[in-house]
């Protein structure tokens, strides 16, 4: 075995942005060098924050290597999403309808995978990789030709898309077989999933028992948890001054499972009988098809929230980390949407909020119970259910003290079960077991 072997990171998206926690775990490999593919690059705010190692072992597709700006159709698309979110639903929504149908097929030229296929391999083959590690199960299957074709072992982390009945249009064009696949079987490629994949890490056991039930086989599924870099998240709850108004934090996609427009109507409730805080919101619709985020912003305008809330949009991860350190609460209700999809296991925010000592409201959702201590460090309640979720907020609101210990319970729980330094060494471990395999 070679002092780095090289493993091959293959994602849809580069992970700061909405993964963060996978750029921790590649920042601190240590007897592995990651090499990371992804279809589709991160806003050029983020790009730059990207962590040098990293940044140098970025291969994006459809741009030679090394090259640092996005393509002209890509921040056009951007644009022209966040625009259309703005406009009054009834608009918005026949412009996405116009937009999704008609325009963006006709533009995009990434969507072959065939030549995606091509290329990876290219990279794989080049860089001497020795380890296939996938994310999401649809780039999971797709990676299983090259597995095969190669001889390469193949992890495959799921995140939550990857277990509902059906997949979202925008995957199909991944797991066609032939170009007349036109709506692909996902369960079925679930299962040959499964069955080639040597091994298949999710972040909680609340999905690593979802992925049993659905036939994987329990040897190969292993819990590998969300981790945090703790020394760069600052305990700040103990240094927060009075303030006139109390500051909630949302940070997140802006996309059906993350329970925004319950947020919303939670905030309302609230704002309703008292004005003494401000919800800052931080995302936007730039990784979605803009439909959720017109939603959002028509709840924003028909709820009277304009004097509450505060839309920062996307930013880069150390902005983020400035304004989770000056918040109070950090809010979070996430639900199973309804096409089934689910967080399937437990946003990194909120593990980033209870690291830097911020009380979390959020619900009882796949692994959120598993990565908080309900009860002391965040209030958990139903999912769907914006009068408990305001509740919540205003026995929070009016309790500083409850939300400082809250805090300190949040900071030591992440710190014992969620560090880098420690979690990073287990990764290894996978990848030093499934080289051993492959020795002859």
């Amino acid at each position: 075995m070679s002092a780095r072997p090289n493993v091959a990171h293959v994602n849809y998206h580069y992970f700061l942005s909405t993964q963060s926690f996978i750029s921790f775990y590649l920042d601190s490999l240590n007897r592995y060098r990651p090499i990371c593919l992804t279809r589709t690059p991160e806003t050029d705010a983020i790009r730059k924050t990207t962590p040098n190692r990293i940044r140098h072992c970025l291969r994006i597709y459809g741009q030679k290597d090394g090259a640092d700006s996005e393509s002209l159709i890509w921040r056009c698309g951007r644009l022209l999403r966040r625009t259309l979110s703005h406009m009054p639903l009834g608009l918005a929504q026949l412009g996405f309808h116009a937009l999704n149908r008609w325009v963006i097929p006709r533009l995009r030229n990434d969507s072959n995978s065939d030549a995606y296929l091509a290329w990876v391999r290219d990279i794989l083959i080049s860089e001497s990789v020795q380890i296939i590690h996938a994310y999401f199960g649809p780039v999971g299957w797709r990676m299983l030709t090259l597995k095969r074709q190669l001889n390469l072992p193949l992890v495959v982390t799921l995140l939550g898309d990857d277990v509902a009945p059906s997949l979202d249009p925008w995957w199909w064009w991944l797991v066609q077989k032939n170009r007349r696949d036109k709506q692909p079987n996902w369960p079925e490629r679930l299962q040959e999933l499964f069955s080639e994949a040597d091994l298949i890490l999710v972040e909680g056991e609340y999905l690593r028992q979802k992925l049993i039930g659905l036939g994987a086989d329990p040897s190969k599924v292993a819990v590998q948890r969300i981790a945090l870099p703790l020394a760069s998240l600052p305990y700040s709850q103990a240094t927060h001054e009075a303030k006139q108004r109390t500051t909630i934090l949302f940070a997140g996609r802006f996309c059906e499972r993350k329970g925004i427009l319950d947020a919303l109507d939670a905030i309302s409730r609230v704002w309703m009988v008292r004005q003494d805080f401000e919800f800052v919101m931080i995302g936007d619709d730039t990784l979605t098809d803009g439909l959720y985020a017109s939603r959002v912003h028509d709840s924003i305008r028909r709820l009277r929230l304009e004097d509450c809330v505060r839309l920062l949009g996307f930013v880069d991860h150390q902005r983020y980390l400035q304004e989770l350190s000056r918040a109070d609460i950090f809010f979070h209700p996430s639900h199973v949407d309804s096409h089934g999809l689910t967080e399937g296991g437990a946003p990194t925010t909120i593990l980033e909020a209870q690291a830097m000592g911020v009380a979390v409201v959020a619900t009882q959702h796949c692994d959120i119970p598993n990565i908080t201590l309900p009860g002391s460090s965040a209030l958990l309640v139903n999912e769907r259910n914006p009068a408990e979720l305001a509740a919540a907020l205003v026995s929070l609101l009016d309790a500083p003290d409850r939300r400082s210990r809250m805090g300190e319970a949040g900071r030591s729980f992440v710190s014992r079960n969620h560090d880098i330094s420690i979690e990073v060494l287990r990764l290894e471990e996978h990848y030093d077991e499934l080289l051993r395999r492959c020795e002859p």
